[in-house]
């Protein structure tokens, strides 16, 4: 039966918590053995003030501290301990009177009513004792604070992460059908044929999409299939003056990534890429190994456009950066602008293999 890790971690506190309280209650028996006679009185009194000790500390750990110091009720916490020490103090008076009954103790000392240096003395150890196991309390209720602060601040990063990741993902989602709906738009008065067929194909998408890539990493074998329908949709609505070359590699070597990760580089190469009435070139190149995976775009520029659109600004770039940010933090490499002696726009985008991780 497999044990759950918080689980684990109760049972480790208990025994923890056993262990040592099984070491303070021999010690004075160990120390007492070292004489001819075990001294029961003496070794009693030293029990009563670890018993102090003990309530001392588990009743500030598991209420008083939680109850009136976190709160800023430090009046209140005062007055606890007072009256807490007062009883236990009531308490250490009474069994000890006991003890002495039944040791057959001198009456005379057993219920003197004057204060002695012994009396004095006794009540100085049961202040020091009832003080460490306040301090302890505290100590260690600090110590459990700080790490359910870090476990909570860490928790709630991973929510933001995959909040932020998730949103990105379907910002781009909107952003690529609303291209791809207007382009089957196009196609149904010119070729109705093409566009059922463009639309199988966007049914196919939408499947990948909505059932196929929940998980938070995809196989790149998938992702690449998703990139292929995608480019043979744009190539319905395509002159035949625009050259496409598109190389994917037969092997993946079990490469995964976040869903829909790769296909804004490819969506903006046609959206900027493509020169109405004139020749254009779209590329598209893929290199995997069981380390890394790179992935290289180049498109044609098109002068028509402003410089913020050449320069691939566009909203399903921006999320891109963003969704690398998150996910890859400083392990990826992403370059992208104008190669001045190819007169191309190029973008290489490098990424680790999380599943060596």
């Amino acid at each position: 039966m497999k044990i759950s890790s918080s689980r684990k971690h109760t049972i480790g506190t208990v025994l923890s918590h056993v262990a040592v309280w099984v070491v303070l209650i021999l010690v004075p028996l160990m120390v007492q053995m070292r004489y001819d006679e075990i001294n029961i009185r003496h070794m009693s009194r030293t029990w009563l003030m670890l018993f102090g000790l003990g309530v001392a500390f588990y009743a500030n750990f598991s209420f008083a501290i939680d109850k009136f110091l976190y709160k800023k009720k430090y009046f209140y916490f005062i007055i606890f301990n007072v009256i807490l020490f007062i009883v236990l103090r009531y308490i250490d008076g009474l069994i000890s009177w006991a003890i002495d009954v039944a040791l057959n103790f001198t009456p005379q000392r057993a219920y003197r009513s004057a204060v002695t240096a012994w009396d004095v003395v006794r009540l100085y150890n049961n202040i020091i004792f009832y003080s460490l196991g306040v301090g302890a309390s505290l100590g260690l209720r600090y110590v459990n604070r700080v790490a359910e602060i870090d476990a909570d601040r860490k928790r709630l990063q991973h929510e933001k992460l995959e909040t932020e990741v998730n949103l990105l993902k379907y910002q781009l989602q909107p952003h690529f059908f609303f291209n791809t709906l207007n382009n089957i738009y196009s196609l149904i008065g010119q070729a109705p044929n093409d566009a059922q067929k463009a639309v199988h194909s966007l049914s196919k998408m939408m499947r990948y999409i909505l059932y196929d890539n929940t998980a938070h990493q995809i196989a790149l074998k998938s992702e690449l299939e998703f990139i292929t329908n995608f480019v043979n949709l744009k190539k319905l609505s395509l002159c035949n003056n625009v050259r496409i070359e598109f190389k994917f590699p037969e092997e993946t070597y079990d490469f995964t990534l976040p869903p829909l990760l790769l296909i804004p580089l490819v969506e903006n190469a046609f959206k900027h890429g493509v020169i109405p009435g004139e020749p254009s070139s779209i590329k598209c190149n893929v290199e995997v190994t069981s380390e890394k995976l790179e992935f290289y775009v180049e498109n044609t520029i098109n002068d028509s456009q402003n410089n913020e659109d050449r320069s691939h600004s566009g909203i399903g770039l921006q999320n891109l950066k963003r969704l690398l940010d998150l996910q890859y933090h400083d392990t990826y490499a992403f370059i992208h602008g104008t190669d001045e002696k190819k007169n191309m726009y190029v973008a290489k985008l490098t990424l680790p293999n999380n599943t060596k991780e």
